[in-house]
């Protein structure tokens, strides 16, 4: 087994920002150095105009400035800044990247669909049970959602990204607080008509013993609102249960309350409250489509997968 290597990640998604500095050896993340978060909401008006508002990029040289101070800090041997949907889809990702480079002095990677699929899939199974497999895993996101089928927790048969997620799905069909329900209505048929397709392909992989996968920030605060929880905690989160039946029912819960009303409730992070009834609507239309009565929560994703990839003895790339 390699020396662990010490590898900083920043994922810079449509709806937050995240910092990852961990100690690993390709296998295993042997210790979090630090960690952290922010929703900057880089997508902010991304559906309607097909470019990233001066005002989203603002806030998030802000975050990457303050985190590029943080990495230096801890001296890694790997530092990797990646981009995700929003800067795959934006119209003036050069100019946003320019700005990155510029004022915060970073260098950002744009990975593609298919590598954060790959990549969150390994970071997703990561400390869960091998026997478990085979394993479905649904990511979703802020401008995309990614669905990858495997056999193992290192191994993966099928990926697929689709560009659709939680803050793209709010501007692009919501216009009103709470949503009608024409919208609702609306929004089911196009997210059957979007997931058809990959799911059809998926079907044959999905056997009765596939065990479902779900990560990132709206699934775990669904989870979070779900157990009403007071206090985010990953090590309390990674590996616990989450039923179809009970995201139904927070989904109805949370359908006719106004976005504002939704940051009483336990678990819902400020600048998720506008965005986590998409999120909810995805995961059960997903569950639905892919006949799962529920799934296991995971606490890890992206920037775990990047950290245990780069710590590969001798790698020097993703994949």
């Amino acid at each position: 087994m390699s020396p662990p290597r010490r590898i900083a990640v920043v994922d810079i998604g449509t709806n937050s920002v995240r910092l990852l500095v961990g100690l690993a050896n390709g296998r295993r993340i042997e210790s979090i150095l630090f960690q952290d978060g922010r929703i900057t909401r880089l997508g902010e008006g991304l559906a309607e105009s097909g470019q990233i508002s001066r005002g989203a990029v603002d806030r998030t040289v802000s975050v990457l400035s303050e985190y590029a101070g943080h990495i230096r800090s801890y001296a890694p041997d790997r530092v990797l800044y990646v981009g995700t949907s929003a800067l795959r889809q934006a119209a003036n990702r050069e100019e946003v990247l320019a700005r990155f480079e510029r004022e915060a002095g970073v260098l950002v990677r744009i990975i593609s669909g298919e590598e954060e699929a790959a990549l969150t899939y390994r970071g997703a199974l990561l400390d869960l049970d091998e026997t478990r497999g085979p394993f479905l895993v649904i990511d979703i996101g802020g401008g995309s959602s990614e669905l990858i089928v495997g056999e193992t927790t290192r191994k993966f048969w099928k990926a697929f990204s689709i560009e659709v997620g939680v803050v793209t799905l709010t501007e692009g069909w919501f216009r009103n607080d709470p949503p009608s329900d024409q919208e609702i209505q609306q929004v089911r048929r196009y997210l059957e008509e979007r997931f058809r397709e990959v799911v059809t392909v998926l079907s044959p992989y999905l056997t009765a013993g596939v065990t479902p996968v779900g990560t990132a920030g709206s699934v775990t605060t669904i989870l979070a609102m779900v157990r009403k929880m007071v206090r985010y905690d990953p090590a309390v989160v990674h590996g616990q249960g989450l039923t179809r039946q009970e995201v139904d029912r927070l989904f109805n819960e949370i359908r006719p309350m106004k976005a504002r009303d939704r940051l009483l409730l336990p678990g819902v992070e400020r600048g998720r409250e506008d965005i986590i009834l998409s999120g909810a609507l995805i995961l059960l239309s997903l569950l639905e489509f892919v006949n799962q009565a529920g799934l296991v929560v995971s606490a890890y994703g992206l920037r775990e997968g990047i950290v245990l990839d780069l710590s590969e003895a001798g790698s020097d790339t993703l994949l």
